[in-house]
């Protein structure tokens, strides 16, 4: 579920009459969304109705820079995205219970469960169009904040707190990971602007196809090879943590198709998926850890990117240029 933070009626009107988006006729909480508290508002106008999204910032970090301008150039490129509308001062943050706010346009379509070939495919041509578009941005990017020395850091966080054998595996994996990302070959691979967390919560889907991408608040300049390993940990894997061959194979395909992968990034393709695998991993420990049992069931699982890494540590997934043609 959402992290909540209740508001009442007449603060949220308040809010929206400086906006030019009609009349307050409901409102009701998000349920996807772990970081931030979302609302789904409907609205009456005089052409008849429309639905929007509040999203109240429980993170400063959440607010990036980037983000504003990210959308907005995505949405000029034609990529399914709700830019952050403005109020009547030209702001695209405002305030309500305490909290900075975005007011975007609820996107069309449905989160989906149990991705087919063609949901994979449709992804994989989205993330690369998003790198060719979102270039344009990358001297404005931050960096990706969970390079090595967060790996290294929120590793030993969890020290203690799991079984010797997880964190054993962790210390190795991580161990792995870091030389990997000192190496000059890893480092010459293409960088841009990345989604960061491109998971089936934030991508939409109608019967005629994809139709819209949400929560850009981790937007920040990396690998781009690491995006296409988030994505496909989440929308190829089984299970068991397993990434099913045909779907990966898929997803990669549709991309390459827009964006051509360098030989060196189909080599380092099973090293990233574990790097991202890693990376969830602990950012799910983190958030577990910090928190008491109660309040546990407002956060993912992080056993489901436990199995992940396990996979992917004891075996790599196989990938070669030809399968790509």
């Amino acid at each position: 579920m959402a992290a909540i933070t209740p508001i009442d009626t007449s603060e949220l009107e308040d809010l929206l009459s400086r906006y030019d988006v009609g009349l307050l006729e409901r409102f009701w909480p998000a349920s996807n969304g772990i970081e931030n508290t979302n609302y789904f508002l409907r609205l009456s106008t005089d052409g008849g109705c429309k639905e929007l999204v509040l999203t109240l910032l429980e993170r400063h970090a959440a607010c990036s820079t980037l983000m504003v301008p990210l959308l907005d150039l995505c949405e000029r490129a034609g990529l399914p995205v709700a830019p952050i509308l403005r109020n009547r001062a030209g702001a695209t943050t405002d305030r309500v219970s305490g909290r900075a706010t975005l007011v975007s346009a609820r996107l069309r379509g449905r989160h989906v469960l149990n991705p087919t070939l063609r949901h994979c495919a449709a992804v994989g041509r989205f993330l690369a169009r998003f790198h060719r578009v979102a270039a344009e941005l990358v001297d404005e990017a931050a960096e990706y904040p969970r390079g090595g020395e967060w790996l290294r850091q929120h590793a030993e966080l969890a020290r203690g707190f799991i079984p010797h054998a997880d964190h054993a595996l962790l210390l190795d994996v991580v161990s792995s990971i870091s030389s990997m990302l000192q190496r000059e070959d890893v480092n010459a691979l293409p960088r841009g602007v990345i989604h960061g967390d491109l998971f089936r919560a934030n991508v939409l889907f109608t019967e005629q196809g994809l139709s819209g991408v949400i929560d850009f608040h981790h937007a920040s300049r990396g690998h781009l090879l690491y995006d296409l390993a988030v994505a496909a940990n989440d929308w190829c894997s089984d299970c068991d943590g397993v990434l099913d061959a045909e779907r990966t194979v898929v997803l990669l395909r549709a991309y390459h198709q827009i964006r051509p992968l360098l030989a060196p990034e189909v080599w380092h393709f099973p090293m990233f998926a574990l790097y991202a695998g890693t990376a969830f991993w602990l950012s799910r420990l983190s958030i577990a850890l910090s928190r008491d049992a109660a309040d546990l069931l407002k956060f993912k699982n992080p056993d489901e990117f436990k199995r992940i890494v396990e996979r992917h540590a004891t075996h790599m997934f196989h990938l070669d240029t030809r399968m790509l043609a």
